[in-house]
């Protein structure tokens, strides 16, 4: 809810250029703080648009961007129905990419601004686009709260997208006539951002694999499987938030937001996953580090789920007792997997694999068990792999 002083607070700076604090949310007032002092004006009436030179080169540019936001933000503007709305794209700069809701936001005489337009708090003041990327997090403006009249109509939200790299590379934002029907949206925003976000991070992950494959033709049979695991888990992630945003367009009901916390838990799970998975296809060694072993043995027994059931190997995991280690995180994702991989292969058809961690004197020391299954002829086996501890060794 919009605090009741926010007009007033807008009337009195757009007068005299006064701010009170006392008239403004915390984030709001931060955001009109910066506009100010970065010269924007409060009597704009529409934010200010690139030539159409510069608008083409700029979506050739971000056209992998595009093409990845464009199956959330449908989805996103389906979630909003028949409300006035516009789901929009920014760039990390807060140039808007894409625009995509009912045609009278997208092309009606109080449309909202579309490709090219300039968001950025120095431009437009706080704003849907802008304002996210300023704060670092999830902003909503109603109204008023907006710095230029122009865009007091609207209820604004929007959240930094954040690429594979962990850089900000650009805005998901939605903007609705109605107040009350924005509330509602603030769940599936901040999931079709983790969508956009997995979906970059699919793409990255298409090449990586490329790249490994045609540097070292050969069997990479395990690597592909996991990666096909992998773009199956991305595509759950994708269907059930469709699915949640078609159930959101027509009525809230628990079944709907059921969905869609599954939808936002399998794309985390997706991306959980996939910076694993970076780090097994990835070309380069690098050199020791921090690494929270435990972590990376329960996200690569994730990763390796579909293949234990494929293989019908039960695994357990035992005392994965918290243990920071001294290793480079490449090299040892590859040797967990290497001794993993033998031991589902021991096991298979019926056998199981337990994995346990404990630190042991000055190292963490994980051991693979593996158990053949009732009836083979072959014997249990354990592998033991130890890494110093944090510090040990200073």
């Amino acid at each position: 809810m919009v605090y009741p002083s926010t007009s007033e607070a807008w009337r009195r700076y757009a007068s005299t250029g006064a701010l009170d604090a006392r008239l403004l949310r915390p984030p709001i007032l931060r955001a009109w703080e910066r506009a100010h002092a970065q010269g924007a004006s409060p009597h704009q009436l529409r934010a200010e648009q690139l030539s159409d030179e510069n608008l083409a080169r700029l979506l050739r540019e971000k056209s992998a961007l595009i093409q990845a936001a464009r199956p959330y933000m449908r989805a996103l503007s389906r979630a909003a129905g028949e409300h006035r709305h516009a789901a929009m794209l920014g760039d990390e700069r807060a140039l808007v990419l894409d625009v995509v809701g009912d045609d009278a936001s997208i092309r009606g005489p109080e449309s909202v601004p579309g490709p090219g337009a300039l968001l950025s708090e120095a431009v437009s003041g706080a704003n849907g686009i802008g304002t996210p990327l300023a704060e670092g997090t999830y902003s909503e403006l109603i109204g008023p709260e907006h710095f230029i009249s122009g865009f007091h109509p609207f209820t604004c939200q929007g959240v930094p997208l954040i690429g594979p790299e962990s850089q900000v590379v650009g805005v998901l934002s939605i903007s609705m006539r109605s107040p009350t029907a924005a509330t509602r949206l603030r769940d599936i925003l901040v999931c079709a951002g983790h969508g956009i976000e997995a979906e970059l991070l699919r793409v990255q992950l298409e090449e990586d694999i490329r790249q490994v494959l045609e540097a070292t033709p050969g069997d990479d049979t395990a690597l592909e499987n996991l990666r096909q695991d992998l773009m199956q888990l991305h595509a759950t992630a994708r269907l059930r938030l469709q699915g949640a945003a078609a159930l959101l367009g027509h009525y809230r009901d628990e079944n709907a937001l059921r969905l869609l916390q599954v939808a936002q838990s399998t794309a985390r799970e997706f991306q959980l996953r996939a910076r694993m998975f970076q780090e097994l296809a990835g070309s380069e060694l690098g050199a020791a580090r921090a690494v929270e072993l435990h972590e990376q043995v329960r996200q690569l027994l994730a990763l390796l789920s579909t293949e234990s059931r494929i293989r019908a190997v039960d695994v357990f995991s035992e005392h994965l007792t918290p243990c920071t280690v001294e290793a480079d995180p490449r090299r040892l994702a590859r040797q967990l997997l290497s001794r993993l991989l033998h031991a589902f292969e021991l096991a298979e058809g019926g056998g199981s694999v337990r994995v346990r961690l404990l630190p042991v004197g000055g190292a963490g020391r994980v051991t693979i068990s593996a158990q053949p299954a009732p009836g083979r002829p072959r014997e249990p086996v354990s592998f033991t792999l130890e890494l110093p501890l944090r510090g040990a060794l200073t």
